[in-house]
């Protein structure tokens, strides 16, 4: 990640690039062509740069598939961010011994990317969430409630 990309196929081609599961290669524009329904001819079009930039919908469903917030194709700053986040991710990933499930790995990225978008105060019942949850997992099961917290539980 030596330089920022600033085209729509940059951003596109790293995404590519990083985004699959540890266990196998990037996706292939058939694979893509399928998940945002469209012709392999217009992933092609995209990942080369012949067509600057997909309609609206198609957008969409390309940050839905990633994982990645909406202004990480139009918003540098934003661009900047998730990859760093996702080489910090796959750093951490290669790093580890005994990695987990790769498709675990791949969710688990695209989970924090999701995260990235949110507001502050969201991201901080995210992480008050989480929290509880690790306290409930790791109370001794004959000492827990029985039920889960809430979002909404002030604990």
């Amino acid at each position: 990640m030596s330089t920022t990309p600033t085209t729509f196929a940059e951003k596109l081609a790293f995404l590519i690039e990083t985004m699959h599961p540890a266990s196998r290669g990037p996706y292939d524009d058939e694979e893509l062509a399928q998940a945002w329904g469209v012709s392999r001819q217009y992933v092609w079009q995209l990942r080369t740069g012949r067509r600057a930039e997909p309609r609206h919908s198609v957008a969409m469903k390309i940050v839905r598939f990633f994982g990645v917030p909406e202004d990480y194709f139009v918003d540098d700053d934003v661009t900047v961010a998730v990859m760093r986040q996702i080489q910090d991710l796959i750093d951490r990933r290669d790093g580890t011994p005994d990695a987990d499930d790769p498709g675990e790995n791949v969710e688990l990225r695209r989970l924090a990317l999701r995260i990235l978008g949110l507001s502050t105060d969201e991201r901080e019942l995210v992480s008050n969430m989480v929290d509880k949850l690790r306290a409930y997992e790791s109370t001794p099961r004959h000492r827990r409630s029985r039920r889960k917290p809430s979002p909404v539980d002030q604990g």
